[in-house]
């Protein structure tokens, strides 16, 4: 029955992509990010979704006549170029067969978010694909906070499938997420959303809590720490967050207490040593290949742990997004990661400050500022959990790429300052005019305060 009712609930949709694209990519974000199949024990479950999706949006795009634009942003400008670089380290890896399966999922998801950036540039678009991304990770949320809850965090809430198989990935999604659920508290699609989004959010770290990851417990610290510096009441964030935090840990049992103490004395812990066995392995392969490393899954190559291993220490998964892109695409590939990283930060903070200013994009500049909140949890738990891939991180890299475009439209229709502000007029005579009156104002007409000025 669980089959056929997620059969019946993505199939609906199909007659409709061919025609509206912009459905495909929802559907895609909704199947991607919540894997409603892995739910199932029937055919669902390893039924291709996400290729049938694909194709039907890709022919959908044929049909439609809408115009097709590919803003050159330079987000999409450096996830081009190292999604190229890694075909390239594929073709002279080791094994390319071993990294198939690696560079397939990546491609496709990668192919997708391009799709997603030449759709969904309307208000209304943008806010579907934050919506349906943003609630299938916190169905799974709240299911993990309510587990945590009803265990007393005694059980670990394990992963959920898909990009979030093990319990590592899903406390990383759920400390990305954090940002985003405490941005739809603000921004609800509707008003009666507010306290169950609320509820939501609030079972979001208990949710990473109960994996008992201990990279994701370091993830939504950070991620808790930078909302802390951005927060422009931190005495209220401190007097209420710090009570609910410790709450919550003196909540958890023994068990959990003790694994999280075990990041206080890694170097006599078994686990972290076989990650720095791991670690150690990536920079001997680039420390041969410099340039281009050993290719996908070069970490499951079992004839070169002679090699490249230290000895002692058996080959397992990388445990580092930095070291996984290290030994996989070598030195060139690690510094088009960062790169790619690094302008995805710098971009969300500066799409944040260009449209807070005014109450048409203010929703837009808040979310732009969740985001780069969520780009820190995967950068600092990224440390010890191997998630280059991780199609969570590049969908909020298409976002703020679409935050962009979007917030630029809306400006060059009019915008109504949120400060008071000199409106020049086509006379030239300068005049105060308050926020509230008057028509909205064409930005190039705006010369604001500090900050304003272009």
């Amino acid at each position: 029955m669980k089959s056929a009712l997620v059969a019946l609930l993505i199939f609906m949709w199909m007659p409709l992509i061919l025609f509206k694209p912009q459905i495909g990519v929802l559907v895609w974000s909704w199947v991607s990010h919540m894997v409603p199949h892995s739910y199932t024990y029937g055919f669902a479950q390893t039924f291709p979704f996400l290729v049938l999706v694909g194709g039907l949006t890709a022919a959908g795009m044929v049909v439609s006549r809408e115009p097709k634009n590919f803003p050159p942003h330079p987000i999409l400008i450096s996830i081009i170029i190292y999604t190229s670089w890694t075909i390239v380290t594929w073709l002279l890896g080791y094994e390319m067969s071993v990294g198939e399966e690696k560079i397939s999922q990546f491609m496709k998801m990668i192919a997708f978010a391009m799709v997603s950036v030449i759709v969904m540039q309307s208000p209304l678009r943008l806010k579907a694909f934050l919506y349906v991304m943003v609630g299938s990770l916190l169905f799974i949320a709240v299911k993990g906070g309510l587990f945590t809850l009803l265990t007393g965090g005694g059980n670990r809430v394990q992963g959920a499938g898909g990009m979030m198989g093990d319990n590592n990935q899903l406390a990383m999604a759920m400390s990305m997420l954090f940002p985003l659920a405490l941005y739809l508290v603000r921004h609800p699609p509707h008003k009666l959303f507010k306290w169950p989004a609320t509820v939501a959010a609030v079972l979001v770290p208990l949710a990473a809590i109960g994996t008992q990851s201990r990279g994701g417990f370091v993830a939504l610290a950070a991620v808790l720490f930078m909302i802390l510096l951005k927060s422009k009441r931190k005495f209220i964030f401190i007097a209420v967050g710090v009570p609910l935090a410790f709450g919550a840990v003196s909540f958890m049992p023994d068990s959990w207490k003790e694994r999280m103490q075990t990041t206080e004395n890694a170097t006599d812990d078994g686990s972290f040593l076989g990650r720095v066995s791991m670690w150690k392995f990536a920079t001997n392969v680039a420390a041969k290949h410099p340039i281009e490393g050993g290719g996908y899954n070069v970490f499951y190559v079992r004839y070169l742990g002679p090699e490249f291993m230290p000895a002692g220490f058996r080959m397992r998964a990388p445990h580092s997004i930095y070291f996984e892109v290290l030994g996989e695409h070598g030195y060139v590939g690690l510094f088009l990661f960062l790169t790619m990283l690094f302008s995805g930060w710098f971009a969300g903070g500066s799409t944040a400050r260009r449209f807070r200013k005014y109450k048409e994009t203010e929703w837009i500049g808040d979310l732009a500022g969740a985001i780069q909140l969520s780009l820190v949890g995967y950068a600092v738990g990224g440390l010890t959990v191997n998630i280059a891939a991780f199609d969570l991180f590049y969908h909020l890299l298409i976002m703020i790429v679409l935050c962009r475009v979007v917030g630029d439209r809306l400006v060059e229709k009019g915008v109504t300052p949120l400060e008071r502000t000199t409106i020049v007029s086509t006379d030239g005579n300068a005049k105060w005019k308050p926020p509230s009156s008057g028509r909205p104002q064409p930005a190039e007409r705006i010369i604001g305060q500090a900050g304003f000025n272009n």
